[in-house]
């Protein structure tokens, strides 16, 4: 679906009849969106002004479009709640497509805390041509509807609400939006989905986690914040004795 429907975007492109559906995210300097979200704030960034290793949170806001109606609407599915996806690809290459779902942040402000390079399938590709110095990842993406329930994170899935299945980009603008050239120093620990107490539909994949979830310390950080136990060293692993229970790096308990 990603790989036909990015070659359908170029044909249209080519044509000078490219299709869009909008959203009511600031509009950057650039002419594209603002997807980064200032969670401390609790509004939109200033700018993208994150890189392609970098983690943040992703947000869009659905204000004035179908997707907004989309929302509010009935649910198919019995017993389901609706929420907002994204099918995702970059100008280098595809994602993993098992981050696409996302949640409520506020309102009709949908998101999720991601972190391309982590998703980035083709590591070879990630660093040969994405992680180099001045390098400008972009991003294309079509936001859609699904419904979940509590057993079925995918009850509906890829709903369009008989609007066209187009991309999703500002007006005049060339992608859904652009990474800031590369530089290397802004880097971000790896991350899984269930690292964190606030969950986001029963995922455990990498890069990928709800949003504004505090994502900026390894696994081993997280533990010894919680724990405020002692870290020390054993037959080369790492382990955290608190009050009496020794637990590994990840936080689980060792007998």
């Amino acid at each position: 679906m990603k790989k036909f429907t990015l070659i359908l975007a170029a044909a249209l492109m080519s044509m000078g009849a490219m299709a869009q559906h909008t959203l009511n995210n600031p509009v950057g300097a650039d002419g594209r969106y603002i997807v980064k979200y200032d969670c401390a704030a609790d509004q939109f960034a200033a700018a993208n002004d994150m890189e392609a290793d970098e983690t943040f949170t992703f947000a869009v806001d659905v204000t004035g479009t179908w997707l907004e109606d989309f929302l509010k609407g009935t649910p198919v599915a019995e017993g389901a709640s609706r929420g907002l996806a994204i099918n995702k690809w970059t100008s280098k290459g595809d994602v993993s497509g098992e981050t696409n779902r996302m949640k409520q942040i506020k309102g009709n402000i949908w998101g999720m805390t991601v972190n391309y390079a982590q998703i980035f399938t083709n590591k070879e590709v990630l660093a040969a041509e994405i992680l180099q110095a001045d390098s400008i990842l972009y991003i294309y993406g079509q936001i859609f509807g699904f419904e979940y329930t509590e057993e079925n994170p995918g009850a509906g899935w890829w709903m369009w609400e008989d609007q066209n299945i187009d991309v999703t980009q500002a007006p005049g603008s060339d992608c859904l939006f652009a990474f800031a050239p590369y530089t290397g120093a802004k880097t971000s620990p790896e991350f899984y989905a269930d690292d964190f107490e606030e969950g986001i539909y029963g995922s455990g994949e990498m890069g990928f986690a709800a949003p504004c979830v505090d994502a900026s310390t390894t696994a081993v950080e997280n533990v010894e914040v919680k724990q405020q136990g002692a870290k020390f060293i054993e037959n080369g692993q790492m382990y955290i004795m608190h009050n009496g229970v020794k637990y590994n790096a990840l936080g689980a308990q060792v007998k």
